[in-house]
């Protein structure tokens, strides 16, 4: 019975391009998704662009992963689109405001995907046991938080949104390793830890789920 809460550009059918680096919004000044493009773009790098022809409808966010060559070093880059802002190039990492503001306590995150994943061929240390020639896997997730602001991640000094968190009111996950053919229709349910009213929300996706370890396999889709 309460007010549902909206989230712009849900469907992905707004997007601008700044330089060779596409971003999903109808402009700088209104978007509220943001992806890696912004620090990789300026190394001939773009993971993450609109999608026109292989669609539900629409358009579609395309989050295909690829390395990256910083001066001698070649470093993994997931394609990534998550609600918030990317701030900053941090060491071989980067700096990353998630969320935006947010008071509603929705059931389930709905949409379609559709994945296409590679053997991992970029294998750093991560606190998952994979190797080279595992299979990578994709990673939705939604959060949402009683932060009193935006989430700074810094991939450089892996400081992440942990899944035990406390700030932490609902939250759903799903990954798979498992090529798809064509869309799949997907209804991921929330689960709620507790009645508190959420200030914050997040929707993260990454065609590599270990993207932050520099980790996956280049080409995933």
């Amino acid at each position: 019975t309460a007010t549902a809460g909206t989230i712009p550009n849900l469907n992905f059918d707004d997007w601008y391009q700044d330089g060779s680096a596409w971003y999903p919004g109808a402009s700088s000044t209104s978007r509220v998704w943001d992806t890696a493009n912004g620090g990789t773009a300026s190394f001939g790098c773009v993971p993450t662009t609109p999608e026109e022809s292989d669609v539900v409808q629409g358009k579609a966010a395309r989050l295909e992963s690829t390395s990256v060559t910083v001066v001698v070093i070649t470093k993994f880059a997931a394609g990534n689109i998550y609600i918030g802002d990317f701030v900053k190039v941090s060491g071989v990492g980067a700096e990353l405001d998630w969320g935006i503001p947010f008071s509603s306590r929705p059931v389930a995150l709905h949409g379609y995907y559709k994945y296409s994943p590679k053997t991992i061929d970029f294998a750093e240390t991560n606190p998952y046991n994979v190797a080279k020639g595992d299979m990578d896997a994709c990673s939705i997730k939604m959060y949402l938080c009683d932060w009193s602001a935006k989430f700074r991640v810094n991939t450089s000094n892996k400081v992440f949104l942990q899944d035990d968190d406390p700030s932490i009111i609902a939250m759903c996950d799903f990954t798979s390793n498992v090529a798809t053919n064509g869309y799949v229709e997907f209804n991921f349910p929330l689960q709620y830890r507790d009645s508190r009213t959420p200030k914050y929300v997040v929707i993260v996706g990454a065609a590599s789920r270990l993207g932050d370890y520099f980790t996956g396999g280049k080409g995933s889709t």
